[in-house]
């Protein structure tokens, strides 16, 4: 479950590496961030939500949503990116919403065009 220390603590590293993306909360529901991140080849906006149940994270990887989609192969039918992260896998004793801005502004990098 995400305690309120921990969602404070992703609050100040997303304001330190992304301060662009602003929390967004449903109480009970969902957390996350959103934030508009550019193409490098066209120079499209991306609105990008990087968000998780409340219930379930941290031990659950956040799901990110992007519109519009770069491409149309990478998409789960509730429209998240579904992504590979080569080789690591998702512990929630380290892992964060940030990374998984990351993760959604590589794929836009790779995407985008």
């Amino acid at each position: 479950m995400l305690t309120t220390p921990r969602w404070e603590a992703e609050v100040r590293l997303m304001k330190n590496a992304f301060r662009e993306f602003e929390p967004f909360a449903e109480p009970g529901r969902w957390a996350g961030f959103r934030g508009w991140l550019r193409g490098k080849r066209t120079g499209r906006l991306y609105e990008v939500v990087i968000k998780a149940s409340v219930a379930k994270y941290p031990n659950e990887e956040p799901r990110v949503y992007m519109k519009p989609h770069p491409e149309r192969h990478h998409w789960i039918g509730d429209g998240r990116l579904c992504y590979l992260r080569r080789g690591h896998v998702w512990n929630p004793a380290e892992d964060t919403f940030a990374q998984a801005v990351i993760i959604a502004a590589k794929y836009a990098d790779e995407f985008d065009g």
